[in-house]
């Protein structure tokens, strides 16, 4: 299936000498999309344009603890963070988003998955907080019968107060059934 996913899932390059993408689902796109089944490109992709590594006391956040590693990327708009576990979570932070432009970006990003992948919108409650001002939303992709699936999960927080206002991520879980879903803390935690 790793294979058939990542020839699947081919998205528009994050090129070095361009400015970095401005919204978080480009910037998602362009690093975990892109680059999930071979990580180490994304840490090169990474170093290559220069975004600098988050100290391990400030990655740690992003990382929700775990080993791996994280990156700053400045955009006009906001500052972002790239974090890359190594249990192959990989998740993008927006320290400032729009809530509903995030969401409907990410649906349209995710909630159509390319041939022979299909995608399913996935019951959020257990996934994220859902509360006045955090609202999660989730998708997965995979073929009816394999057994693993692509469950890519988007927190948003209005709160001025938070210390990310969008995270998305995504990473290769056992359906629902077979296995316990991980992904970063979420936004405003």
């Amino acid at each position: 299936m790793r294979k058939l996913l990542a020839t699947t899932a081919l998205l528009p390059a994050f090129a070095v000498a361009s400015p970095p993408p401005d919204s978080i689902g480009d910037l998602f796109a362009g690093t975990c999309m892109k680059h999930f089944y071979s990580q180490d490109a994304l840490r090169k992709a990474m170093s290559d344009t220069g975004a600098p590594e988050a100290p391990p006391e400030k990655a740690e956040f992003f990382l929700g603890g775990n080993p791996g590693k994280a990156w700053f990327v400045i955009a006009p708009s906001t500052a972002y963070v790239v974090a890359l576990r190594e249990d192959r979570v990989c998740a993008v932070f927006a320290q400032r988003a729009n809530a509903d432009e995030a969401h409907v970006g990410f649906s349209a990003l995710v909630g159509t998955a390319p041939e022979p992948l299909v995608a399913v919108a996935q019951d959020a409650a257990t996934l994220g907080p859902q509360d006045p001002h955090t609202r999660t939303a989730a998708y997965s992709w995979s073929r009816p019968k394999d057994k693993d699936e692509l469950l890519f999960v988007l927190t948003t927080s209005d709160s001025p107060d938070a210390t990310a206002q969008a995270m998305v991520s995504m990473s290769l879980v056992g359906k629902a059934n077979n296995s316990v879903r991980s992904f970063p803390s979420s936004p405003g935690t």
